[in-house]
């Protein structure tokens, strides 16, 4: 055999060794960080575990106050403890999302299945945020088609959690103007939902990203708000009961968040 097979055999024996190495390196990095992926879920869990019950609590003590329980208060105490009690609920939403988020995407979440009307769940969720709304002065309504067909087969307190993200994010970015919640007929078999606002838009390179995991659209004046989880797990809710959803926006023109569901 000449030298120059003799080379060759030799710089592929060293190529592969090197591919070996890596291959070995990157399976070892991966492992790593799948690792801290796993210690990162399970603190989160533990933490918003942990939080629960505090929040859960304060929201119970600022409800007997604000019905009188504690006796008379006067119109800025009442005024205070309505805010702290509209902060708190944000904070409680924070929570449940932290949980639900590695229960839907490990499949462990449980759904309590029933027919209900997706207007009355619109109701309930103007009924949730009505306060909220009146203390930023924004117009705040639903818009319920006449006759329309929005019996879904769903789990509700689901897809409370996903009308009461998007009025949440409707309300917290929309400085003046109105927010409004629709219940309308849609095509093929669904019916639709839309959080309209008048807010300042999201631009098409955001929309496009908005409803991944931990993205958080910037605001108005620049600053990134929330955790970028309810929006994610919204997405993953209504996909699970054979649902779309999406945004519409453009920017200074408000943005209208929607989805469908099949109706019964």
């Amino acid at each position: 055999m000449d030298e120059s097979n003799l080379s060759l055999k030799e710089e592929n024996r060293k190529l592969r060794k090197i591919l070996k190495e890596t291959k070995d390196e990157l399976r070892s990095v991966s492992d790593r960080l799948n690792t801290i992926d796993r210690q990162k879920d399970e603190f989160i869990s533990m933490a918003a575990h942990e939080l629960r019950a505090p929040t859960t609590a304060i929201k119970g003590y600022l409800s007997m106050m604000l019905n009188g329980d504690a006796g008379d208060i006067s119109e800025r105490v009442r005024g205070y403890l309505a805010d702290a009690q509209a902060t708190n609920d944000r904070l409680i939403r924070l929570v449940n999302n932290m949980i639900n988020v590695s229960r839907i995407e490990e499949g462990k979440i449980t759904y309590q299945i029933d027919d209900v009307k997706l207007s009355a769940l619109a109701g309930a969720v103007y009924s949730d945020f009505k306060f909220e709304a009146e203390r930023k002065k924004l117009g705040f309504s639903t818009e319920i088609q006449e006759n329309v067909n929005d019996l879904v087969k769903v789990d509700p307190d689901r897809i409370r959690e996903v009308v009461a993200n998007m009025v949440s994010n409707a309300i917290k970015y929309t400085n003046e103007g109105f927010v409004k919640i629709k219940v309308l007929d849609s095509s093929g078999g669904m019916v639709r939902l839309e959080v309209v606002d008048s807010g300042p838009g999201i631009s098409e390179e955001e929309q496009s990203k908005i409803f991944r995991k931990f993205y958080r659209v910037k605001s108005a004046v620049g600053k990134t708000i929330g955790t970028g989880l309810g929006l994610y797990i919204s997405k993953l809710i209504i996909k699970s009961f054979d649902g779309e959803i999406g945004v519409d926006s453009r920017m200074g023109s408000g943005s209208t968040f929607w989805f469908e569901l099949p109706r019964q």
